[in-house]
């Protein structure tokens, strides 16, 4: 002992060390605490086996008991610490591995994790948590198909709000040709309230997938499973317009969902960055005249303002762009309906407009630093981005991974799933599978337009 600074790195190691002394006396006291009750239950020990596996807390060499009976084998130490049959990695280090693959780049999470626990993994850690990740969302999509097997109590909500956008991505194929794919990406909920200085959306569910139809009938098969839908029911939807997202693509989900009472909103954000980049560069008065006709809803107005803008552009002896202007007049002129507000038709306004918001997560990690993905890993990504810290944790750990053992070793599978394919909606042509992992292998092969069995 000394008056000299410590450094904080030796002493972390010191007391590393009497962890790893602490698990060892764990393993050897639980060895002996199960003893018993294994041979009550009529297992036979057989011998001790050694494995090495890395803790948050380091790597660690240990031996535990091995069990039989009738041919099985159990290892109630490894069943103790939740670890599967091979893994070289607890789950809870996955689980931070994963959760922290959703905000850095993979090398980024190496680092990390080499700083916080002085334990020293690979970028190809990380792609193993991201593809148990993976297999545990497929799961977890199977169970709910079970799950729903039950009387679950439906959402009750005079208003039905969606939302749909697309966000293009940086994608890898097989032959290593780059190219950008689309993202389609859908919001759900019931309205907005405040909570403290924030707003928040009431029973937000976020849908993604690699292919817009897709991503559509999950949108009718969460709404259709999730909602009570009577006949004042009113869906409100919001779009930039866009291919995959037009008024008759919202037309067909609620026709699908068999909701009679439908608005559809051009969204404001992107209508005015429309009609700014269509008009600032003739005159900015011209486009304050623009944007009071919509907030007017004034189509005589609107009018007025288009003739203005034709002068100009006819000015410019400027084809290509005359073309523009031609494409910008009859998109505002056909869609003028939907330009009008939410206040206009008695909704709330803050509950509108929330895709740029929404899509911030997913464009953070994914597009603004230039990367580019795999399919395959750009769909897991996009999925396991939108869960809360919370719900990922509830992946690795929730009690539905057990009950969903009970109902696979029951064999539920086939009767139930023919059952849920028959309740649900097929008027947009959609196909429920027992398996999620189905859906996401027909949509890679659509992504890689490959021809896709029916």
């Amino acid at each position: 002992m000394d008056t000299k600074i410590i450094d904080e790195r030796d002493f972390v190691e010191k007391f590393k060390e009497k962890n790893l002394e602490g698990f060892h006396k764990f393993v050897s006291d639980y060895d002996n605490y199960i003893s018993p009750i294994m041979r009550a239950r009529g297992y036979k020990f057989v011998n001790y086996a050694e494995r090495t596996v890395t803790f948050t807390f380091g790597q660690v060499t240990f031996t535990r008991k091995r069990w039989y009976k009738k041919g099985k084998c159990r290892i109630p130490v490894d069943e103790k610490l939740g670890l599967e049959k091979r893994a070289a990695y607890s789950k809870e280090l996955l689980y931070q591995i994963t959760r922290l693959a959703t905000m850095m780049p993979y090398r980024k999470v190496v680092e990390v994790i080499e700083l916080m626990y002085q334990v020293y993994i690979t970028k190809d850690t990380v792609l193993k948590a991201i593809q148990l990740a993976d297999e545990l969302l497929a799961e977890k999509e199977d169970y709910r198909f079970y799950q729903e097997s039950k009387m679950i109590k439906k959402i009750e909500a005079p208003v039905i709000y969606l939302e749909g956008d697309g966000l293009w991505i940086k994608v890898t194929e097989q032959e290593k040709e780059r190219r950008n794919k689309d993202i389609a990406h859908f919001v759900i909920h019931t309205g907005s309230e405040r909570k403290g200085n924030r707003t928040i959306l009431k029973n937000k569910v976020e849908i993604v997938s690699q292919n817009n139809r897709v991503a559509r009938e999950k949108v009718v098969d969460y709404i259709y499973n999730h909602f009570e839908i009577n006949q004042n029911t009113l869906l409100v939807t919001n779009s930039d317009m866009g291919h995959g997202y037009t008024p008759y693509i919202f037309q067909e989900i609620a026709k699908g969902l068999k909701i009679k009472n439908h608005e559809h909103f051009w969204d404001r954000f992107h209508l005015n960055k429309e009609i700014k980049k269509s008009v600032t560069s003739y005159s900015n008065e011209l486009y304050d005249r623009f944007i009071e006709a919509i907030k007017n809803n004034s189509r005589k107005k609107l009018k007025s303002a288009i003739d203005t803008l034709e002068s100009l552009v006819l000015n410019t002896q400027d084809e290509k762009k005359f073309e523009s202007f031609i494409s910008f007049k009859k998109r505002l002129l056909l869609n003028f309906q939907y330009a009008v507000s939410p206040e206009q038709r008695n909704l709330e306004i803050d509950s509108l407009g929330i895709m740029e918001s929404q899509h911030r997560k997913i464009s953070y990690r994914m597009k603004n630093r230039g990367m580019y993905w795999s399919i395959e890993h750009a769909d897991t990504m996009s999925h396991i981005i939108l869960l809360s810290d919370k719900q990922i944790r509830d992946l690795f750990f929730g009690n539905w991974r057990k009950e969903y053992e009970k109902y696979r070793s029951e064999g539920m599978s086939g009767a139930k799933i023919k059952e849920k394919m028959n309740k649900v909606p097929r008027s947009l042509g959609l196909m429920v599978d027992a398996s999620w992992k189905g859906h996401r292998h027909r949509e890679r092969d659509r992504f890689l337009n490959k021809k896709v069995k029916k």
